[in-house]
Formats: C-alpha cells, sequence, structure tokens
C-alpha cells in the first residue's frame, strides 16, 4: 500500500494543485487532485480506468460538468438562490438562471483544498477546506474535510465532516463519474439499480415541486437492474435532450448497497453504500455548441461518457423540511459517508 503525492501544475492566481495516487495492495490506483478535493481516477492493475477525470490544471478550472468534483455547502439547486435560517434570509450567487446549482459560483468545487493528513497505513487521505461568509454567502465558517480511503477490498469510502461558527447549512456530495466499460465507452450500455421506489417532480428550472412520484412502471424504475439506454429511450424527450439528472428517494437497509452499476460486459460493478437519504443519477450528453470552442473537447468526442451517483439529502429541503434536515448547528459536528465497493475489476 503506497501514497503518493505530487505536483499537478499551478493556477493563474499562484496555487499549487496537488495530485494524489493511492494504490492498494491488489495494485488497483485512486487518484484525487486537491482541486475540489476531486476523486479523478480508479484504475485497475491491468489499466483500465473506471473513473472520469482530468489530467491538466487547465481541465480542472474548466470544468462546468463537476466531474470528480467534492461539491456543497449544498449539493443540488436551492430555489431563489435564497433561504431563511432563523428568521434571517440568506441570499446566494444564482449560478444557474434564478436559482444556486450545488452551493452557488463560489463552492467546494472552486477550491484548493488543503492535504490535511496522509494515513498510509489505512491508505487514507484526509483534504480540508475552511469556507468563510464572504465567500458563498451562507452563513459561517465552515471547516470541512472529506477523507477519501481506499481499502485492500477495493472499496472507496468517502467521509465529509464539517462544524461551522455559526448555524448554517451542510448537504454535500461526491459528484464521480463512473464508466465500468472504461474511459470512452458508450454508458448507457450499463446496467442501474436503485432501491428507489420514488422519485422527484421536478419543475422545467429543476426545481422539486415538493412531491415524490412512483417509479413503478415508468422511465424512473431501475428497482430491477436495467439497461440505462432502454429507460432512456423511454422518456418523452427528443433524442438529443433525453438524459437522467434526477434525484431518487433511497430506502435504506443496513448493509446493503443503495445502487449497484454494472457492465454486463467485463462483469465489473460498483455498488453504492450509503447513510444518505437520496442519490442523484445524472448521465447526459453534453451541449456540442456550448463546448465547440472550450476544454471540454473529450466530452464532445464521447456522449453519454459517464454515469454520476450523488448520494445527498434530497434536493431544496431547506425548502421542504420533510426532505430531510441540512441544517449544521453551530459547534456541531455532521459526519456522512458514502462507500462505493468495486467488484471483479
Amino acid at each position: 500500500m503506497t501514497v503518493t503525492v505530487t505536483d499537478l501544475g499551478t493556477t493563474p492566481a499562484g496555487e499549487m494543485i496537488k495530485h494524489v495516487l493511492i494504490e492498494n495492495a491488489n495494485g488497483h490506483k485512486l487518484g484525487l487532485v486537491s482541486w475540489g478535493a476531486s476523486w479523478q481516477a480508479l484504475q485497475t492493475k491491468t489499466g483500465t480506468d473506471l473513473v472520469l477525470g482530468f489530467d491538466t490544471v487547465e481541465e480542472y478550472l474548466d470544468n462546468i460538468y463537476y466531474i470528480g468534483n467534492a461539491v456543497g455547502r449544498t449539493a443540488g439547486r436551492i430555489d431563489g438562490a435564497s433561504f431563511e435560517l432563523n428568521g434571517k434570509t440568506y441570499h446566494l450567487n444564482a449560478n444557474e438562471g434564478e436559482n444556486a446549482l450545488h452551493g452557488g459560483e463560489n463552492n467546494f468545487s472552486h477550491k484548493n483544498w488543503a492535504i490535511d493528513n496522509i494515513d498510509e497505513a489505512n491508505n487514507a487521505v484526509t483534504f480540508a477546506l475552511s469556507m468563510m461568509q464572504t465567500e458563498d454567502n451562507f452563513p459561517g465558517t465552515m471547516q470541512v474535510t472529506l477523507q477519501y480511503t481506499f481499502t485492500n477490498d477495493d472499496a472507496v469510502r468517502l467521509d465529509f465532516k464539517a462544524t461551522s461558527d455559526e448555524e448554517t447549512l451542510f448537504n454535500p456530495t461526491s459528484h464521480v463519474y463512473f464508466n465500468l466499460a472504461g474511459r470512452g465507452e458508450d454508458a448507457r450500455e450499463l446496467e442501474l439499480q436503485l432501491k428507489s421506489p420514488r422519485h422527484m417532480e421536478f419543475r422545467a428550472d429543476s426545481i422539486p415541486t415538493g412531491n415524490l412520484l412512483a417509479t413503478t412502471g415508468t422511465p424512473f424504475d431501475f428497482q430491477t437492474a436495467t439497461k440505462i439506454g432502454e429507460n432512456i429511450a423511454k422518456l418523452p424527450t427528443d433524442a438529443f435532450d433525453a438524459k437522467f439528472d434526477d434525484a431518487f428517494e433511497l430506502v435504506y437497509e443496513p448493509g446493503t448497497p443503495s445502487a449497484i452499476l454494472t457492465d454486463p460486459k467485463s462483469g465489473r460493478a460498483v455498488e453504492m453504500t450509503t447513510d444518505r437519504n437520496a442519490v442523484i443519477f445524472f448521465i447526459t450528453n453534453p451541449d456540442l455548441v456550448h463546448h465547440a470552442d472550450d476544454e471540454a473537447g473529450y466530452l464532445v468526442d464521447h456522449p453519454f461518457n459517464g454515469v454520476a451517483l450523488e448520494a445527498q439529502t434530497l434536493s431544496d429541503s431547506i425548502h421542504h423540511p420533510e426532505f430531510g434536515d441540512i441544517i449544521l448547528p453551530a459547534g456541531v459536528e455532521k459526519h456522512y459517508t458514502t462507500t462505493y465497493a468495486f467488484k471483479n475489476i
């Protein structure tokens, strides 16, 4: 077991971005990047990469799909980019129309996290970040850590922890993208199973209406392993815009995975176990016009190239308390854990 830290490069502001490589006893390698505390790679000992990521600083700085990033303080969207807490209204920086996505423009994914601790004996690395109210308009200064642990059973465990000096919101996630067939392969050929009898109803701007709809018998039904492309084909949209970017309520059963993504051809799979009550399943065909002149050429050349399974509390729960509690009281530590266990790699 080894942990190696190298320099990836510097930002225009002169910040040094670090690359971390953790190799487990089986010869598989977990790649991490300090920008956004990002999950960059999961490379098998035979050289197949099962996670999407970038190799340069420039690509991470121009990463509008949050590929691999840790996101927060709040994952998902907040209606009107504002919320009320303790009788005071807080206005965030809207970064998707009139709403705030993933904590607004200046969120976790746009920060160069410090490497706080390297625990080589346990194949673990901890990233740390301090977020001030002047940066993102959320109340209080938040101290947050994200620890990645790569076990010799080929599982990657993500542990988010946070405290704040004022009551605030905390609903983080990892925006890692998987492709069990390997980078560049069509992820619509993968099979997905979700322990989810209900999914969120959204307005046209992807803000929850407050309703949870039954998945059974709909294109959102992944309660048994289903080829992703088959359910995309059932969606009532044109071929280019057909996608999933949806929140699924999870049924929690201790010790059993909430989501399983499988490549039928190779037999490789990843099983997600989490203490969160929802997962965002995201697969899309990137906008060719928008990316024609930018650094996202890989996405253009490889549509439907990966699957994001973002464990979090149900979206916009600050406006829908029945969806879950994302309030972090002052001086109290909150801890969330999600594990992605790889099989047959």
